[in-house]
């Protein structure tokens, strides 16, 4: 099951991404959009038909999300739809060398509490694999992990964005986290430019309480850590277009992976084949 945001999103290609004070000419699309959304149609697209759980505004933008995500197979059973609110949005930048800016309004999903997970928990199904992002309020996700102990599922946490706040015992109920570089470098203060580097974040990462860190690292690949090993795994090389959601398809497929009982190994290596086509 997913737990985490779900926005409509402005995406605009422009030949490259504007200065301050400068105006470009781009080309616009939409599209469904939002880290949690964009992770369960991920999973769903390996075959899983998983629950997610979202805040949408009862508004236009809502109901073309909640189509798109019924067209992709996630079940909609968990999601609530809000009258009074307006649904998340994001204008995106992509410039032609695959490089984006995000600017998001968070909308309905910025107002997710605890009573709202607890009620959502009761599609978690029992040893099911749980994603949750930080797009959620933190005293929502500090709930969602605290109930673990009673639910028994697995739990990948991808702190994005990274915010204060999640308890130590929040930490110490982590299966997986699973930041970017930039993640990585600001809960740990390390500098992730390499796998050296990721090595030592993830040391830190562990050290937050998770039982296992994986970093990816973009186009050189990702990197993972627990109490009894550590390795590296290459990238798919591949030629970039627009790295947008790229991260997003990794976790989707790392958990589908996971739900499907691979090794851990495997399941990077699948995570990182997805990602790759994502940015292609």
């Amino acid at each position: 099951m997913f737990f985490g945001t779900t926005n409509l999103d402005l995406c605009f290609n422009v030949e490259r991404l504007p200065t301050p004070g400068e105006s470009l000419m781009g080309s616009l699309k939409q599209n469904a959009g939002g880290k949690g959304a964009n992770q369960a149609v991920a999973a769903a697209r390996l075959g899983l038909r998983p629950s997610f759980y979202t805040r949408l505004g009862d508004d236009d933008a809502g109901r073309s999300l909640l189509q798109a995500l019924r067209e992709a197979g996630v079940r909609l059973d968990a999601i609530e739809v809000c009258p009074g609110e307006i649904s998340g949005s994001a204008l995106v930048l992509v410039g032609d060398d695959g490089s984006n800016m995000i600017v998001i309004d968070p909308g309905a999903n910025a107002n997710v509490t605890p009573s709202m997970v607890e009620k959502a928990a009761e599609f978690i199904e029992r040893d099911a694999i749980v994603v949750a992002e930080m797009g959620m309020p933190v005293p929502a996700l500090n709930h969602l992990f605290a109930l673990k102990s009673v639910k028994e599922f697995d739990l990948i946490f991808n702190p994005a964005p990274v915010r204060a706040g999640l308890s130590p015992a929040a930490w110490r109920s982590v299966d997986f986290v699973t930041p970017n570089q930039t993640e990585a470098f600001e809960l740990t203060g390390v500098e992730v430019h390499d796998f050296d580097g990721a090595a030592h974040a993830a040391g830190k990462l562990l050290d937050l309480g998770p039982k296992a860190a994986l970093i990816t690292l973009g186009a050189q690949g990702a990197y993972y850590a627990d109490a009894s090993a550590t390795f590296a795994l290459r990238a798919f090389p591949v030629k970039v277009v627009d790295t947008t959601a790229a991260g997003d398809a990794f976790n989707g497929a790392f958990a589908a992976s996971l739900a499907h009982r691979l090794p851990i190994r495997e399941a990077i290596k699948k995570a990182l084949a997805v990602a790759a086509l994502c940015v292609t």
